[in-house]
């Protein structure tokens, strides 16, 4: 009599243990969606104040009153190795590792990067750090005289959490090339427009 009451309780308990685990996968998934969210939200979650950038190589000076807020103002000597240092600041809540710095010049740049020292870069939450970065002055020929080139802020390749991205980080004020006269640019031609960025490739 017992063997045959065994068998049906037996076969009853099974489909209950199916149903208990339901909430639990439920839950799984829940927090692998939350922690994918997560990943791909990271590099929103980086965090850089403005760069104030130094230099060294040729005339550098912070002129505050000029512009609505200021500039750093970079005299052109042709082929003049330059070297600027970069201040870099983690203000966000995850670890970031900088791996590229770039400005946004277009074609033929009066100031020409070549290199940076110090890649990649990285930095814990509230940890600050430096880069140095190496260029030329060049392509004076593409300007008109006293022409100023204006960066306003400098390209941020980083990771974090296993992202790469590239963000637009400004300075705290403008960074400005200024364009020399004709007899300090031994390249450029009398008539203007004998040279065009624009058709460069």
């Amino acid at each position: 009599m017992s063997l045959l009451l065994d068998a049906p309780v037996a076969k009853a308990a099974e489909p209950r243990r199916k149903r208990s685990l339901l909430p639990l996968l439920a839950a799984m998934l829940g927090v692998v969606g939350l922690a994918s969210s997560a990943w791909l939200q990271a590099p929103r979650a980086a965090s850089f104040p403005e760069i104030r950038p130094t230099a060294v190589g040729a005339p550098f000076v912070t002129v505050p009153e000029f512009g609505a807020r200021g500039a750093h103002i970079l005299g052109y000597q042709h082929h003049a190795r330059v070297t600027l240092t970069v201040p870099v600041r983690n203000d966000g809540w995850l670890p970031v590792s900088v791996t590229s710095f770039t400005l946004a010049g277009g074609h033929a740049p009066l100031l020409l990067l070549s290199s940076a020292q110090g890649l990649p870069l990285s930095l814990s939450p509230g940890e600050s750090g430096s880069l140095t970065v190496s260029g030329v002055l060049t392509n004076c020929r593409y300007f008109h005289m006293r022409a100023l080139e204006t960066y306003d802020g400098a390209q941020l390749g980083f990771s974090t959490l296993g992202r790469s991205v590239t963000r637009t980080v400004s300075f705290d004020r403008p960074l400005m090339v200024k364009s020399p006269m004709l007899a300090s640019c031994p390249d450029r031609r009398i008539a203007r427009g004998a040279d065009s960025r624009g058709v460069l490739g």
